[in-house]
């Protein structure tokens, strides 16, 4: 895909030092669907999944709240059933449904809102995506495919998926750890998806390529960020958020300690126009809004 610009959008967000914190897509339930064919920009519209199916997966996108669908396939694959996920990244019970599908009319008989308050079809697993659909914007495929391929040949190759657009092409690779929601960008080799795949495995975060929890609110993914830079604490389970309170750009965001239940105060400021850059290779350039740290405080 030619791009449209002088620079790639990685180039534009890179020279204009942009921070990832904070730019997470907000997503409480991911849907993931296998799809072998050919990827366009608008890859599930444009996908020959039967239209009856396209519609159901519609509605249940409209009836579950912060819900988003994502095509994933492998680059060899030679299992006849088709894998669908349902990955509620929900901030104190994650979890992860999986199915295997002999066509795609039996997702018509699910009930999802039914799955998601149940335990039946739960895995144990985690999973990873990475967006490789170059179609889409081009540097997904520049960074996202060789990522894909190194992991494919590594210990973690069974549990990760390619996948369509995840949000935020010019920090790619993109990359998301279910069923936490756990995202991060900037991946250009296997070897540090890797040691992030570890530390996922035992339940930490990766802070230097973190872009949030999907299932906070950009300025919670910030101040969390900002939070454990300040703590150097990087387990997963530690903070819980309490509440948040926004006032025109600045928000105070309370998290409270699950070892020693003590509550930190986070607040920011949301600068608006803080960098101008471009944000997929296709568009023109636009202002793009970066969070500071104002004040940290525990009580």
């Amino acid at each position: 895909m030619p791009i449209k610009n002088n620079m790639f959008c990685y180039e534009s967000s890179l020279n204009s030092n942009e921070e990832m914190y904070g730019t997470a897509p907000r997503v409480d339930v991911w849907f993931l669907l296998e799809y072998r064919g050919h990827w366009s920009t608008k890859a599930f519209k444009d996908s020959k999944i039967p239209k009856a199916v396209k519609s159901f997966l519609n509605k249940q996108l409209k009836a579950v709240p912060n819900s988003r669908l994502q095509l994933i396939k492998k680059h060899k694959n030679t299992n006849e059933h088709f894998k669908f996920y349902l990955a509620a990244s929900d901030e104190t019970n994650p979890r992860l449904y999986e199915f295997e599908l002999e066509n795609y009319e039996e997702l018509l008989s699910l009930d999802i809102k039914k799955i998601l308050k149940s335990k039946k079809h739960m895995s144990d697993e985690k999973i990873f995506i990475i967006c490789t659909n170059g179609e889409h914007d081009t540097c997904c495929g520049k960074f996202g495919m060789p990522v894909y391929l190194d992991i494919a040949k590594s210990k973690y190759g069974s549990r990760t998926w390619e996948t369509t657009h995840i949000g935020g092409h010019r920090f790619a690779s993109t990359f998301v750890c279910l069923p936490h929601g756990l995202v991060y960008g900037r991946l250009r080799d296997g070897k540090v998806a890797e040691d992030l795949m570890k530390q996922y495995e035992e339940g930490k975060v990766h802070l230097p390529c973190y872009r949030g929890r999907s299932c906070h609110s950009n300025e919670t993914q910030a101040a969390e960020y900002y939070l454990r830079k300040e703590t150097g604490i990087t387990e997963i389970s530690e903070f819980l958020l309490k509440n948040s309170k926004k006032n025109d750009k600045k928000s105070l965001i309370k998290f409270l300690s699950q070892s020693d239940h003590m509550m930190h105060k986070v607040k920011i400021r949301q600068d608006k126009n803080a960098i101008k850059i471009i944000k997929s290779c296709e568009d023109k350039s636009s202002f793009i809004p970066q969070f500071r740290l104002l004040d940290y405080s525990v009580i």
